[in-house]
């Protein structure tokens, strides 16, 4: 009986320069394409991993102008993909271009805003190619010093990695040690596990003449805890109508 399966298998083995063409109507095309996404440590924390990844240029237009930036994270529930970022980076504006690594850029509009948590989503017009849509998952215990990662774009200057503690919070409002340029608005912050703490509000700026000066600085983050999955679900569900 195995003599004869063996010889079956062999039989059905097609040879190694075999060509089919074959149309099954199945496109395997993936998602999301890496193309421009430089090496990562394989040993770094998920936390990291994920900031970068998922990590966007937010850009504000005025009649086809720039007229500001900020930075924003990439992520999926289910079937939905959407976009986090600051209210303030948005601040309700109606043109919205989402930049990607590449250079490529989809036009996005504001789904929610919350003025208070300074948190606002975005639903792009299109997939995204060369971002990674990270699962949404929420960290909610907030434990003073554990590691945080976020990934901005100060100034347009490329995707900058940087890495933080809790050191505190005020109001709700998450006090994280870590090193952030203007133009990092917006960022997600993650646990070293890759769940979702806040979203960077605003830097202190202790230099003169306000400028910031090159030391860590105490950034202020809006604490996520409101946005459930339950709640983020029944928004975006609203937003396609189903």
């Amino acid at each position: 009986m195995i003599k004869t399966l063996l010889f079956f298998l062999v039989a059905c083995t097609p040879p190694a320069n075999a060509h089919f063409d074959i149309d099954l109507g199945i496109n395997i095309e993936r998602e999301y394409n890496g193309s421009y996404t430089a090496d990562l440590d394989p040993f770094a924390p998920r936390g990291l991993k994920n900031s970068y990844l998922s990590s966007v240029v937010v850009q504000i237009l005025d009649q086809g102008m720039p007229i500001g930036s900020g930075s924003g994270n990439y992520f999926r529930l289910g079937k939905h993909r959407f976009i986090i970022t600051a209210a303030h980076v948005v601040d309700e504006q109606e043109e919205i271009l989402i930049i990607e690594r590449g250079f490529s850029m989809v036009e996005a509009k504001v789904l929610y805003i919350d003025q208070i948590s300074d948190i606002a989503i975005l639903v792009p017009k299109e997939k995204l190619r060369h971002t990674k849509a990270i699962p949404f998952r929420r960290d909610i215990n907030n434990q003073m010093g554990e590691r945080v990662y976020h990934c901005g774009h100060p100034a347009m200057q490329g995707w900058h990695i940087s890495e933080g503690i809790l050191s505190g919070t005020r109001n709700d409002v998450l006090m994280i040690n870590t090193f952030a340029w203007p133009g990092s608005s917006g960022s997600v912050l993650f646990d070293a596990t890759g769940r979702v703490l806040g979203v960077l509000s605003s830097i202190r700026v202790d230099g003169p003449f306000g400028m910031p000066v090159l030391i860590d600085h105490i950034v202020m983050a809006g604490n996520i805890k409101m946005l459930d999955q339950e709640t983020l679900k029944a928004i975006l569900k609203n937003e396609r109508g189903n």
